[in-house]
């Protein structure tokens, strides 16, 4: 067994500084809350394990948000996700959370059916407000990639807003 590298107030502090952050960015990617508390476990245990010295905040954050989405993306190709997510579901996850409007939950749902390259630019770029370079550098890309990547879910998105608001009936399948 590992030992824990980081003294607890340390690793408390992360913990209820990220978690949020780390909850939000995976469940957009897996959209299965039992993958996604084990995701979050996992990144949070790797920090505590770690030795490796942050500067600062930032790179703290980034480096969370990587793990999370390589863990992510492990258990993507591990197990073959494709599962969707029903509105009600994650309007019950989010609809105790005062922050979240009913709008933002039509986004998250939106982009849930994005794939999961697109996803994660989309969501580092609009939600987490980092730039085209951050977000190329945390996913290990290019940052051509990034853009065009972002460009895609734009369009997607783009698509899916139009479609529901010609037909009234809430249809996010956007593929």
């Amino acid at each position: 067994m590992e030992k824990f590298v980081r003294e607890v107030s340390d690793i408390e502090e992360t913990i209820e500084k990220y978690s949020d952050l780390i909850y939000r960015t995976s469940f957009l990617i897996l959209k299965n809350k039992a993958d996604v508390d084990d995701v979050v476990q996992e990144t949070f245990y790797k920090y505590m394990t770690t030795d490796m010295d942050f500067g600062n905040e930032n790179h703290k954050r980034a480096w969370l948000i990587t793990v999370s989405q390589n863990k992510c993306k492990d258990l993507l190709r591990s197990q073959k996700i494709r599962s969707y997510v029903t509105y009600d579901e994650i309007e019950e996850r989010y609809s105790d959370d005062e922050d979240v409007e009913k709008k933002d939950i039509e986004e998250y749902v939106e982009l849930a059916n994005l794939s999961y390259k697109n996803k994660s630019v989309f969501m580092l770029y609009y939600f987490e407000e980092y730039s085209i370079e951050e977000v190329a550098n945390i996913l290990g890309i290019s940052v051509s990639a990034t853009e065009k990547r972002l460009q895609r879910a734009r369009e997607k998105v783009k698509r899916a807003y139009e479609k529901n608001s010609k037909g009234g009936e809430k249809s996010y399948e956007v593929r």
